[in-house]
């Protein structure tokens, strides 16, 4: 298959909010360009930490195998909308052949993928649910979100005894999946620890220092919480740092969600983090765009089951495995 559309070197236009790609990068996009490889463009939330870079790295690892090209870009703030549609809109305009998107909302994406999907570009998204089947140029790879939730409810069941109250901080109503978290939360406490009750709900807010000042209210009004469940990766640091400020590590328990913070759950100041793997997630998108690329008919929805990390099992092989974050590769 070649490469459609202006060389790569086209691609590099500056943007904003976006970060700037490497000279070694360059290269890589002109030696596509000559030797005809598939150019994937591989676009996360956001660039420089654990959860996505765990994406880049396992998505990298599967093209290094598969002869693939990767163009990789982010916005440097997960609420950068405009300018992660910005990125998809280049690529898909320079002809990329295939584009891996894990998307900072869902909504405002329909029509940007939908415009790839009828332009016959493959497209794998990771970790949202859009709202738009999946179809033969369209695939999803998905965190169990649900399963998610449950391990929340019985981790807080278990280090409270079964009773107790908590708060919830970090639903979003941009991303399905905060949601689907608190509500399989709340239904799994409901059901099976019905002396565990939810006093406070908190909606998601992009930024840590936002997080922050929200969970900083919570401890410092003594709203009488036992546990904080925080339900994304700023409101998890958002929390740990509020409780640190306030010094009541220890005394409210945090589980957290998303790796980016895990050296406190060494040491206690959280008790738990909830990971999604997107090291395999971002192999298994890259292991579906090549079989889309080769005319075959991959699994149109993938979904990976997260795992609750503690203090027994951060150094465990499992573990290790889904932090990995070695992308480069011999080209």
């Amino acid at each position: 298959m070649k490469i459609s559309g202006q060389c790569a070197k086209s691609w590099l236009a500056p943007h904003a909010s976006c970060v700037l790609l490497p000279g070694c990068l360059l290269l890589l996009m002109l030696a596509a360009c000559r030797s005809g490889h598939p150019v994937i463009a591989v676009v996360p939330r956001t660039a420089g930490n654990t959860l996505w870079e765990g994406e880049h790295a396992g998505a990298a690892l599967v093209a290094h195998e598969k002869g693939l090209r990767i163009y990789y870009q982010a916005p440097t703030r997960e609420d950068d909308l405009s300018s992660q549609l910005g990125i998809i809109e280049r690529a898909l305009d320079r002809g990329c052949n295939g584009i891996i998107l894990s998307p900072v909302e869902a909504l405002p994406f329909r029509t940007t993928i939908r415009r790839a999907i009828d332009s016959g570009v493959p497209t794998v998204i990771v970790g949202t649910d859009l709202g738009i089947p999946p179809g033969k140029k369209l695939a999803y790879v998905l965190n169990n979100e649900e399963e998610g939730g449950e391990l929340a409810a019985r981790r807080v069941a278990s280090i409270l005894g079964g009773k107790g109250t908590i708060a919830i901080v970090g639903i979003s109503s941009q991303l399905t999946s905060t949601a689907t978290r608190a509500r399989s939360l709340e239904t799994v406490l409901a059901k099976e620890f019905p002396d565990i009750h939810v006093t406070v709900r908190r909606l998601g807010l992009p930024t840590v220092p936002q997080e922050q000042q929200v969970a900083e209210e919570l401890v410092s009004k003594d709203e009488h919480v036992n546990a904080i469940v925080a339900l994304s990766e700023a409101s998890t640091r958002g929390a740990y740092y509020a409780l640190v400020e306030f010094n009541r590590i220890g005394e409210i328990k945090l589980i957290g969600f998303d790796q980016d913070l895990l050296e406190p759950v060494r040491s206690g100041g959280i008790d738990s983090v909830i990971l999604q793997n997107t090291y395999e997630m971002g192999r298994r998108a890259m292991g579906i765009m090549d079989e889309q690329l080769r005319g075959e008919s991959p699994a149109p929805q993938t979904s990976l089951e997260p795992v609750l990390v503690t203090r027994d099992n951060i150094d465990s092989s499992q573990v290790r495995q889904m932090l990995t974050l070695v992308w480069w590769y011999d080209q």
